[in-house]
């Protein structure tokens, strides 16, 4: 088990482009996903099955979204309208893929679509109920994160809610991954608009990468 002080290993540094960023489309065309942990978090797999997402019949996004194992689970949990967001081409055609091999698992009235885009671009006709992040914010330079939660809030409908799988932990420097902490994330929320609904600390055996999570959910005011 790694210490919270040790940065999280990752060969996305040798992606990296001069302004900071990360060549994610080359990463995923050399096969390089280490980040992949072939499977839905089971943090949000669990709160699906409990029926502790807001679920309804509404319209939810996972920016970042690999090849897709949440798209699904949210799909099955009740989202009708699903979208993942990717910068990568490559990455669309893995998340298509894989869903087309299991589409077998998925409801015959969910829709779900691979789009790809800036996510700092990205302005939805129909804003979303539910915005899954996991590994998303971690990836982003630390400069951009207030445009994160800003994109956030014109994206999330009023009283809509986001859940951020706040990892990896710690209080190491460098990145991507880069160390994020509850603190930090509700910091970023609040100031664009959002309010806590709850924290929970994942407990070990249901740590997707083997080292500690928070599952931390907020709701955006309605005003």
């Amino acid at each position: 088990m790694a210490s919270s002080a040790e940065p999280v290993k990752s060969n996305a540094a040798a992606f990296r482009q001069p302004n900071g960023g990360t060549d994610w489309e080359s990463m995923w065309s050399a096969g390089s996903t280490g980040f992949d942990c072939k499977r839905t978090e089971p943090a949000l797999q669990r709160a699906l099955d409990a029926g502790e997402v807001a679920i309804g019949r509404g319209k939810c996004l996972v920016p970042g979204c690999g090849r897709g194992y949440a798209l699904a689970s949210l799909a099955r949990g009740g989202f009708r309208d699903v979208v993942g967001l990717e910068i990568s081409e490559t990455a669309r055609g893995a998340a298509e893929a894989h869903l087309r091999a299991n589409e077998t698992d998925v409801p015959g009235d969910a829709t779900i679509r691979i789009v790809v885009e800036d996510f700092f671009a990205h302005a939805p006709e129909v804003k979303y109920d539910f915005v899954y992040d996991c590994t998303f914010l971690c990836a982003i330079e630390p400069s951009r994160r207030g445009e994160w939660a800003k994109t956030m809030s014109r994206c999330i409908k009023p009283n809509g809610t986001i859940t951020s799988l706040v990892f990896p932990c710690g209080d190491f420097e460098g990145g991507p991954p880069y160390a994020l902490s509850p603190a930090l994330v509700k910091d970023l929320l609040v100031t664009h608009g959002f309010e806590e609904v709850s924290l929970e600390e994942v407990e070990e055996k249901d740590w997707a990468r083997g080292r500690m999570e928070y599952f931390y959910t907020f709701r955006r005011s309605a005003a």
